[in-house]
C-alpha cells in the first residue's frame, strides 16, 4: 500500500508542478505581451513627439524667416532714402550738366 500512495503523491506532485509550469508560462507570455504593448505605446509616443518638435521648428525657422525678410525690407527702405535724400540735392546740377553736355 505505501507504494500506491507513494505514486499517487508522485503523481500529485507531478499535476502540481505541471500546473505550476504552464501558469509560469502564461505568466511570462502575458509580460511579453504587455512588455510589447507598452514598447509600442511608447514609440508611438516618440513619434508623435518628434512631428510636435518638427512642427515647432519648422514654425520658428518660418517665423524667423519672416523677421529676417522684414527686417530686410526696412534696411532696403532706409537705405533707398538715405540715398535719395543725399542725392537729392545734387539732381539740379547733374541736369544742368549734362543739358549743357548735349546741348550746347
Amino acid at each position: 500500500m505505501q507504494g500506491i500512495e507513494l505514486i499517487k503523491n508522485l503523481a500529485e506532485l507531478d499535476r502540481e508542478l505541471v500546473e505550476k509550469v504552464e501558469e509560469a508560462r502564461r505568466s511570462a507570455d502575458q509580460k511579453i505581451k504587455d512588455a510589447e504593448a507598452e514598447s509600442q505605446r511608447l514609440l508611438a509616443e516618440a513619434e508623435a513627439q518628434s512631428r510636435q518638435m518638427e512642427e515647432v521648428s519648422r514654425a520658428r525657422i518660418a517665423e524667423e524667416s519672416s523677421k529676417l525678410a522684414e527686417e530686410a525690407r526696412a534696411q532696403a527702405e532706409g537705405d533707398q532714402e538715405r540715398l535719395r535724400s543725399q542725392a537729392l540735392p545734387n539732381l539740379d546740377r547733374a541736369v544742368e550738366f549734362i543739358l549743357s553736355e548735349v546741348i550746347p
